[in-house]
């Protein structure tokens, strides 16, 4: 039998250089599993230069502290359906939780701090 695949999205805005934002968001109670993830914003500069984080999905961490966003992005040259990161055999929704700690942080590479949203999209399976 083949599951049906949905993506949920989830953003928040960064409004102020420099500082952490620790979100919690919650998944669909029909979701069994997390196969894939992605960050994106409307600003990917800011995204690439700026970001890292720490994401936990029903208490499991999957990416540690400071890891880079610029890891988890993807550029409009790759495929659609290869954009991405395979999380292998999937994380088990269980109480449906996904944590993330944001951290913005200048740098000398990025133009000054504007405000932007950032994005993380899973690539879900049905129960």
């Amino acid at each position: 039998m083949e599951r049906k695949t949905i993506y949920k999205s989830f953003s928040f805005p960064v409004d102020n250089p420099d500082q952490s934002y620790t979100k919690k968001f919650e998944l669909d109670r029909n979701i069994r599993l997390v196969t894939g993830i992605q960050m994106s914003s409307n600003s990917p500069v800011n995204l690439f230069y700026r970001g890292s984080q720490k994401i936990e999905i029903n208490g499991e961490e999957l990416y540690p502290e400071n890891y880079e966003s610029r890891l988890l992005m993807s550029s409009i040259n790759v495929a659609p359906d290869q954009r991405f990161i395979d999380l292998g055999n999937g994380v088990l929704s269980g109480n449906g939780e996904v944590k993330l700690l944001y951290k913005d942080q200048s740098s000398s590479f990025s133009n000054p701090f504007q405000p932007y949203n950032v994005s993380i999209i899973l690539r879900c399976e049905l129960k």
